[in-house]
């Protein structure tokens, strides 16, 4: 992966980040933390990170699109 699609791919990472928190401040103002559709939603949002870091850190993320290139 070379520096530019490196970069392309941090700024995804920062803007999903950055608005997963952003749902989290405004969810949190909104419910209160022992509400059980709180909490459902925080575990959906975590499990939506961890699904995202874990195709970003594939190794075969990174073979896919090598032979995309071909």
């Amino acid at each position: 992966m070379d520096n530019g699609q490196f970069f392309i791919l941090c700024i995804i990472i920062v803007v999903l980040g950055a608005r997963i928190f952003r749902d989290h401040l405004r969810f949190k103002h909104v419910q209160p933390r022992e509400d059980p559709k709180y909490q459902a939603r925080m575990d959906t949002l975590e499990q939506r990170v961890q699904t995202l870091e874990r195709i970003v850190t594939d190794k075969g993320y990174d073979l896919k699109r090598e032979f995309d290139k071909l």
